[in-house]
């Protein structure tokens, strides 16, 4: 076994690394499907990590991160730590979700100006470009106003996105 010395703000980044780890793995649904025997094990050993950074919290003096749960006699996160870990994995979803749904948006107002072809002809360089005027409009809404001012403007079915 290797040692690594970390100093008392590198340990409180390293726990809220762990946090966000966690977090982003359960949101993202690894392991929920029968048979995701491989994702399950990511988010076990994650966890498992976690518990186990969670424990060496007298050893850096954090007291203001961590306390004993003294129902469940176990090392969980202060409110604060956690509202704070909380406050960052939302600023993460809701830009990414903003990014997703203004570049959507973008190329369907693209679409619509100059048609199908004209999109399926774009070069990803160029692609950019051109589609970013179309979509910092809807970006800057939703940093001004979030979604309260989004709806669907007819009945068609929606569509699932996928990122790889």
């Amino acid at each position: 076994m290797q040692k690594i010395e970390l100093s008392n703000n590198q340990y409180r980044l390293l726990l809220q690394l762990a946090f966000l780890g966690v977090e982003m793995i359960d949101n993202a649904a690894l392991g929920d499907e029968e048979g995701d025997e491989e994702e399950s094990q990511l988010m076990n050993e994650a966890i498992d990590l976690e518990h186990f950074l969670i424990a060496q919290h007298k050893k850096f003096g954090v007291k203001d991160i961590v306390e004993i749960n003294e129902d469940e006699d176990e090392m969980v996160y202060k409110p604060e730590f956690l509202e704070e870990c909380k406050f960052i994995a939302n600023s993460a979803y809701m830009n990414k979700a903003a990014e997703i749904a203004s570049f959507q948006m973008g190329i369907r107002d693209f679409k619509e100006v100059n048609g199908q072809e004209a999109l399926e002809k774009l070069s990803p360089e160029k692609g950019v470009d051109n589609l970013m005027s179309y979509s910092s409009k809807y970006l800057e809404e939703i940093f001004e106003n979030g979604f309260a001012n989004f709806y669907l403007r007819n009945a068609a079915p929606s569509k699932i996105i996928t990122f790889s």
